[in-house]
């Protein structure tokens, strides 16, 4: 079970920090353009937005191994701590302000997740 756990909080983590980089690899970015030189400049080109789409392959890839790996009723549920890292980051990388509710709802989610990984 702790493997499992382990393995859920690795691919979820990439799968949130291909996102995270995403972001940051679009704030670079000028005002969307349908044009060869501004995709090669602007996307191509730019550091955060491949490393993005790197981790989010590798993520996906991972999750395959374990799908094979483990119970479809176990781990699928377990990718919802995404929704806690993806809140996580927002306030400690983007600087975004969370409410109370929002906590709440956190904290009700890892509690979900806790009760799934023990069953």
């Amino acid at each position: 079970m702790i493997q499992m756990i382990l393995m859920m909080l690795l691919q979820t983590s990439m799968l949130v920090f291909g996102q995270v980089f995403l972001k940051l690899g679009m704030k670079d970015m000028g005002a969307w353009q349908w044009s060869w030189a501004y995709i090669w400049h602007e996307v191509i080109l730019n550091i955060w937005f491949v490393l993005g789409l790197v981790l989010l392959v590798g993520a996906n890839v991972f999750w395959l191994w374990l799908l094979d790996k483990y119970p479809f009723s176990q781990i699928y549920p377990l990718t919802s701590l995404g929704f806690v890292f993806g809140m996580l980051s927002g306030v400690f990388i983007f600087h975004e302000t969370v409410g109370y509710l929002q906590w709440i709802g956190v904290v009700m989610v890892m509690m979900g997740c806790y009760f799934i990984a023990k069953a």
